[in-house]
Protein backbone atom coordinates (compact mmCIF):
# COMPACT_ATOMS: atom_id res chain seq x y z
CA UNK A 1 0.00 0.00 0.00
CA UNK A 2 2.84 2.38 0.83
CA UNK A 3 4.39 1.77 -2.58
CA UNK A 4 1.08 2.64 -4.25
CA UNK A 5 0.78 5.87 -2.27
CA UNK A 6 4.37 6.80 -3.14
CA UNK A 7 3.62 6.22 -6.81
CA UNK A 8 0.48 8.40 -6.56
CA UNK A 9 2.47 11.25 -5.03
CA UNK A 10 5.21 10.97 -7.66
CA UNK A 11 2.75 10.95 -10.57
CA UNK A 12 0.87 13.91 -9.13
CA UNK A 13 4.12 15.85 -8.79
CA UNK A 14 5.01 15.17 -12.41
CA UNK A 15 1.62 16.50 -13.48
CA UNK A 16 2.30 19.93 -11.94
CA UNK A 17 3.49 22.59 -14.43
CA UNK A 18 7.21 23.50 -14.19
CA UNK A 19 6.46 26.98 -12.85
CA UNK A 20 4.87 25.50 -9.75
CA UNK A 21 8.13 23.77 -8.80
CA UNK A 22 10.22 26.92 -8.96
CA UNK A 23 11.35 28.67 -5.82
CA UNK A 24 10.39 32.34 -5.71
CA UNK A 25 10.17 33.69 -9.24
CA UNK A 26 10.72 31.12 -12.03
CA UNK A 27 12.93 33.45 -14.08
CA UNK A 28 15.54 33.59 -11.32
CA UNK A 29 15.90 29.80 -11.52
CA UNK A 30 16.04 29.64 -15.32
CA UNK A 31 18.44 32.54 -15.83
CA UNK A 32 21.03 30.97 -13.55
CA UNK A 33 21.74 28.44 -16.31
CA UNK A 34 20.23 30.02 -19.43
CA UNK A 35 20.27 33.43 -21.10
CA UNK A 36 16.57 33.72 -21.96
CA UNK A 37 13.48 33.14 -19.83
CA UNK A 38 10.23 32.61 -21.74
CA UNK A 39 6.72 32.24 -20.30
CA UNK A 40 5.44 28.73 -19.64
CA UNK A 41 1.94 29.87 -20.59
CA UNK A 42 1.16 31.41 -23.01
CA UNK A 43 3.95 29.91 -25.09
CA UNK A 44 5.98 32.18 -27.37
CA UNK A 45 5.66 30.83 -30.95
CA UNK A 46 8.64 28.70 -31.92
CA UNK A 47 9.90 30.93 -34.77
CA UNK A 48 9.89 33.94 -32.47
CA UNK A 49 11.45 32.20 -29.46
CA UNK A 50 14.17 30.67 -31.64
CA UNK A 51 14.90 34.06 -33.22
CA UNK A 52 15.13 35.70 -29.79
CA UNK A 53 17.56 33.10 -28.49
CA UNK A 54 19.66 33.35 -31.65
CA UNK A 55 19.76 37.15 -31.37
CA UNK A 56 20.86 37.02 -27.74
CA UNK A 57 23.49 34.43 -28.65
CA UNK A 58 24.86 36.73 -31.35
CA UNK A 59 25.10 39.56 -28.86
CA UNK A 60 27.04 37.31 -26.49
CA UNK A 61 29.48 36.48 -29.29
CA UNK A 62 30.05 40.20 -29.72
CA UNK A 63 31.05 40.42 -26.08
CA UNK A 64 27.89 41.61 -24.35
CA UNK A 65 26.43 38.95 -21.99
CA UNK A 66 22.83 40.13 -21.83
CA UNK A 67 20.13 38.02 -20.20
CA UNK A 68 16.46 38.43 -21.15
CA UNK A 69 13.28 37.69 -19.22
CA UNK A 70 9.93 37.78 -21.03
CA UNK A 71 7.12 38.11 -18.51
CA UNK A 72 3.54 37.50 -19.66
CA UNK A 73 1.58 37.00 -16.44
CA UNK A 74 1.77 36.66 -12.67
CA UNK A 75 2.61 33.00 -13.15
CA UNK A 76 6.03 34.07 -14.45
CA UNK A 77 6.60 36.03 -11.24
CA UNK A 78 5.90 33.23 -8.78
CA UNK A 79 5.96 34.59 -5.24
CA UNK A 80 6.47 38.22 -6.34
CA UNK A 81 3.33 38.91 -8.45
CA UNK A 82 3.38 42.55 -7.33
CA UNK A 83 5.99 43.24 -10.02
CA UNK A 84 3.57 42.59 -12.90
CA UNK A 85 3.39 45.75 -14.99
CA UNK A 86 6.56 47.11 -13.37
CA UNK A 87 9.44 45.97 -15.60
CA UNK A 88 11.99 48.39 -14.13
CA UNK A 89 11.64 47.41 -10.46
CA UNK A 90 11.38 43.73 -11.38
CA UNK A 91 14.57 43.94 -13.45
CA UNK A 92 16.42 45.28 -10.40
CA UNK A 93 14.95 42.55 -8.19
CA UNK A 94 15.65 39.75 -10.66
CA UNK A 95 19.23 40.86 -11.32
CA UNK A 96 19.89 40.80 -7.58
CA UNK A 97 18.66 37.19 -7.55
CA UNK A 98 21.00 35.96 -10.28
CA UNK A 99 24.14 38.07 -10.00
CA UNK A 100 25.90 36.54 -6.99
CA UNK A 101 29.29 38.29 -7.03
CA UNK A 102 29.12 39.56 -10.61
CA UNK A 103 26.65 41.95 -12.20
CA UNK A 104 24.45 40.40 -14.88
CA UNK A 105 23.18 42.79 -17.59
CA UNK A 106 19.47 42.09 -17.76
CA UNK A 107 16.51 43.05 -19.93
CA UNK A 108 12.93 42.47 -18.77
CA UNK A 109 10.06 42.65 -21.25
CA UNK A 110 6.43 43.02 -20.17
CA UNK A 111 3.33 44.36 -21.85
CA UNK A 112 3.95 47.57 -19.88
CA UNK A 113 7.35 48.02 -21.51
CA UNK A 114 11.00 47.38 -20.75
CA UNK A 115 13.18 47.31 -17.67
CA UNK A 116 16.93 46.91 -17.34
CA UNK A 117 19.45 46.24 -14.61
CA UNK A 118 23.27 46.32 -14.64
CA UNK A 119 23.04 47.94 -18.08
CA UNK A 120 24.96 51.10 -19.02
CA UNK A 121 22.76 54.24 -18.95
CA UNK A 122 23.18 54.90 -22.67
CA UNK A 123 22.06 51.36 -23.50
CA UNK A 124 19.07 51.57 -21.18
CA UNK A 125 18.02 54.97 -22.55
CA UNK A 126 18.18 53.63 -26.10
CA UNK A 127 15.09 51.54 -25.33
CA UNK A 128 12.94 54.67 -25.19
CA UNK A 129 12.97 54.50 -28.99
CA UNK A 130 11.60 50.94 -28.99
CA UNK A 131 7.78 50.74 -29.08
CA UNK A 132 6.14 48.85 -26.25
CA UNK A 133 4.77 45.40 -27.08
CA UNK A 134 1.65 45.74 -29.22
CA UNK A 135 -0.23 43.53 -26.77
CA UNK A 136 0.27 41.07 -23.95
CA UNK A 137 0.27 38.10 -26.30
CA UNK A 138 3.27 35.80 -26.23
CA UNK A 139 3.95 36.56 -29.88
CA UNK A 140 3.97 40.33 -29.32
CA UNK A 141 6.16 40.06 -26.22
CA UNK A 142 8.68 37.84 -28.01
CA UNK A 143 8.90 40.19 -30.98
CA UNK A 144 9.29 43.20 -28.70
CA UNK A 145 12.11 41.44 -26.86
CA UNK A 146 13.95 40.90 -30.16
CA UNK A 147 13.54 44.58 -31.07
CA UNK A 148 14.87 45.62 -27.66
CA UNK A 149 17.92 43.33 -27.89
CA UNK A 150 18.70 44.66 -31.37
CA UNK A 151 18.51 48.25 -30.07
CA UNK A 152 20.83 47.48 -27.15
CA UNK A 153 23.28 45.81 -29.52
CA UNK A 154 23.30 48.85 -31.81
CA UNK A 155 23.72 51.25 -28.89
CA UNK A 156 26.65 49.16 -27.67
CA UNK A 157 28.32 49.56 -31.04
CA UNK A 158 27.75 45.98 -32.15
CA UNK A 159 24.70 46.02 -34.43
CA UNK A 160 23.06 42.70 -35.24
CA UNK A 161 21.02 41.91 -38.34
CA UNK A 162 17.34 41.57 -37.55
CA UNK A 163 16.12 37.98 -37.85
CA UNK A 164 13.52 37.06 -40.43
CA UNK A 165 10.19 36.40 -38.77
CA UNK A 166 6.82 35.22 -40.05
CA UNK A 167 3.92 37.64 -40.08
CA UNK A 168 2.79 38.62 -36.61
CA UNK A 169 0.09 36.39 -35.17
CA UNK A 170 -3.38 37.92 -35.02
CA UNK A 171 -4.48 35.52 -32.32
CA UNK A 172 -4.69 36.43 -28.66
CA UNK A 173 -2.08 34.12 -27.21
CA UNK A 174 -1.93 36.28 -24.13
CA UNK A 175 -4.73 34.83 -22.09
CA UNK A 176 -2.66 32.16 -20.43
CA UNK A 177 -4.56 29.09 -19.32
CA UNK A 178 -3.70 25.58 -18.39
CA UNK A 179 -1.79 23.32 -20.73
CA UNK A 180 -4.00 20.82 -22.63
CA UNK A 181 -1.69 18.08 -21.37
CA UNK A 182 -2.71 18.95 -17.83
CA UNK A 183 -6.41 19.34 -18.63
CA UNK A 184 -6.69 15.94 -20.30
CA UNK A 185 -3.82 14.14 -18.64
CA UNK A 186 -4.91 14.58 -15.01
CA UNK A 187 -8.32 12.83 -15.43
CA UNK A 188 -6.60 9.92 -17.17
CA UNK A 189 -4.00 9.81 -14.42
CA UNK A 190 -6.70 9.78 -11.75
CA UNK A 191 -8.56 6.98 -13.52
CA UNK A 192 -5.38 4.94 -13.74
CA UNK A 193 -4.65 5.50 -10.06
CA UNK A 194 -8.23 4.58 -9.15
CA UNK A 195 -7.99 1.40 -11.19
CA UNK A 196 -4.72 0.49 -9.52
CA UNK A 197 -6.17 0.99 -6.04
CA UNK A 198 -9.25 -1.04 -6.93
CA UNK A 199 -7.07 -3.90 -8.19
CA UNK A 200 -5.00 -3.75 -5.01
CA UNK A 201 -8.12 -3.94 -2.82
CA UNK A 202 -9.42 -6.90 -4.85
CA UNK A 203 -6.15 -8.77 -4.32
CA UNK A 204 -6.26 -8.08 -0.59
CA UNK A 205 -9.88 -9.27 -0.47
CA UNK A 206 -8.99 -12.49 -2.30
CA UNK A 207 -6.10 -13.16 0.09
CA UNK A 208 -8.37 -12.60 3.11
CA UNK A 209 -11.05 -14.89 1.70
CA UNK A 210 -8.52 -17.65 1.00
Amino acid sequence: MRRVLATVVLLAALAIPPAAHADGDPASDVLLLQDVYLPYQPVVPKPVSSALMATVKQLHKKGYPLKVAVIASQTDLGTVPQFLGRPGPYASFLESEIKFNKAKPLLVVMEAGYGTAAVAPNLASSLTAVPKPSSGSADALGRAAIAAVLKIAAADGHPIAAPKLPKASSGGGGGGGTSPAIIFGVPVLLLAIGGGLAALRARQTDRTAS
